[in-house]
């Protein structure tokens, strides 16, 4: 008897995992979301100071970091989601590349910005994580991840009790 118990709360449960819907603020679909704004913010502040980190900090270059955030915040601001608390920079590495995190942080590197010949470049490469983070890319992410251990937690509690 304890183990049908246990099984019908597991499987309630998981019912209750894969009702956790949202719209998506870009595409306006649902979709399965299991962190809310408001976590989804705390992630990107908890995150954003150790990314920068290990891209090897913030670049000491003043006028590139206010032409990155100038026109950052000016996009964002035109997003789905322009109550965000929006953070852009630059960061030292000189690998081509750009990243953002959940919540509206962004960060470029060095790297690509010596690639640059426009700011419509630079725009074109803000636009793109700009939609990462307004599609809620990486929470949706996190979502299934989160779902696949529920998933596997009730394999394994349907396995302990046969």
């Amino acid at each position: 008897m304890r183990r049908c118990i246990r099984l019908a709360g597991s499987l309630f449960g998981l019912l209750l995992l894969a009702g956790a819907c949202a719209t998506n603020p870009v595409t306006g679909k649902s979709q399965m979301v299991l962190i809310s704004e408001q976590q989804e913010v705390e992630m990107g502040k908890q995150y954003y100071p150790l990314t920068n980190q290990m891209s090897e900090g913030v670049t000491p270059h003043a006028d590139v970091q206010r032409l990155v955030q100038q026109v950052g915040l000016k996009m964002a601001q035109s997003s789905e989601r322009p109550d965000l608390p929006w953070e852009f920079n630059v960061v030292d590495d000189n690998t081509p590349n750009a990243y953002a995190l959940p919540g509206g942080k962004i960060s470029m590197t060095r790297g690509l910005i010596s690639k640059m010949e426009s700011e419509d470049q630079l725009a074109s490469v803000l636009g793109h994580e700009i939609g990462h983070v307004t599609a809620r890319h990486q929470v949706v992410s996190a979502s299934r991840d989160q779902l696949l251990g529920a998933v596997i937690g009730v394999g394994g509690a349907v396995l302990s009790a046969e």
